[in-house]
């Protein structure tokens, strides 16, 4: 049993053998992936060797906590860090250690001389886009449907496995300034033209088909607030759900949106909404209010 109201951690590059097989083990915990999906020791070091960055976060006594994992990439003749895992042991969320991980992962990025990390999440976990977007001051532009397939992670639920793909410009000054620790105040979710209307039945979201004739400086793309709520009470309208998100990011990427910020709220029904953007996905929001939750999960590959 980890003691979480006294754990210190240090954020580190894996070093030996024993850091590869926890890292695997986590995947397991974390993912419960089959053995035949897991990311193997044998090829966490040869990636890592061929110039692939493995960070663990270590709390003496309690071992490692959680690990990020990018290998190196090349696209469009621009190299880069592409990150491939970001996982957090379960009684170790809520401390931090994501957020230390990932911006270890960008300084020793930056020592290395490189400029941008990339990563994929699932866009239908509120927590995971509030920290890629919100915190980290990364943006989208990018989705990409049923990415991997069909997986034995318990936490797909047999659905499609869609991705935004996440642009990370590490020397961007709004990431500079989440680095030192600048407050955000979160976008509002008022004064902007929604994509689609959500209304709750039995206790839980329902989306609208998403409005494909909008335009604006930003728009509002809204989607569940407990995502795993949804998918363990109605398959059916899981998969609707991806749908309608789906069409809209596509509808939005199509015509110059981004992805670039992330809000919710603590109502009696919750609420959380991605903010698009056109034009430079950096720019400060047209409106801002002060509703809105920083907690993160990450459980979910980076």
């Amino acid at each position: 049993m980890l003691d979480c109201r006294a754990m210190e951690f240090l954020v580190r590059p894996a070093r030996d053998r024993a850091d590869y097989d926890a890292c695997v083990q986590l995947q397991r915990e974390v993912w419960g992936l089959s053995d035949l999906e897991i990311t193997s020791a044998i090829q966490l070091i040869a990636t890592v060797h061929a110039g692939g960055l493995l960070l663990v976060a270590d709390s003496p006594g309690d071992g490692v906590l959680g690990f990020c994992y990018a290998f190196a990439a090349l696209r469009e003749g621009e190299g880069h860090l592409h990150s491939d895992m970001l996982a957090v042991r379960p009684a170790a969320r809520g401390l931090g250690v994501g957020l230390r991980l990932k911006w270890a992962q960008r300084e020793e990025a930056l020592r290395r001389g490189l400029r941008l990390v990339t990563w994929t999440f699932d866009p239908m976990r509120a927590p995971n886009a509030r920290l890629n977007l919100h915190h980290l001051g990364a943006f989208a532009r990018e989705l990409l449907p049923d990415f991997y397939g069909t997986t034995s992670s318990a936490l797909h639920h047999g659905l499609a496995t869609d991705r935004l793909l996440v642009r990370w410009d590490l020397d961007h000054p709004r990431v500079a300034r989440r680095r030192a620790g600048e407050a955000v105040c979160p976008p509002g979710l008022a004064a902007r033209p929604a994509l689609h209307e959500v209304a709750w039945r039995g206790g839980l979201p329902v989306p609208s088909p998403p409005r494909l004739d909008l335009e604006g400086p930003e728009l509002l793309l809204e989607i569940p607030d407990d995502w795993d709520a949804v998918c363990a009470a109605d398959a059916g309208l899981a998969r609707e759900w991806q749908q309608a998100v789906r069409r809209a990011f596509e509808f939005a990427f199509a015509r110059g949106y981004a992805a670039a910020s992330f809000v919710s709220t603590r109502e009696e029904n919750p609420r959380a909404a991605y903010i698009l953007r056109k034009d430079d996905p950096h720019s400060s929001p047209v409106a801002a209010g002060s509703d809105g939750s920083d907690d993160h999960s990450l459980h979910e590959p980076a």
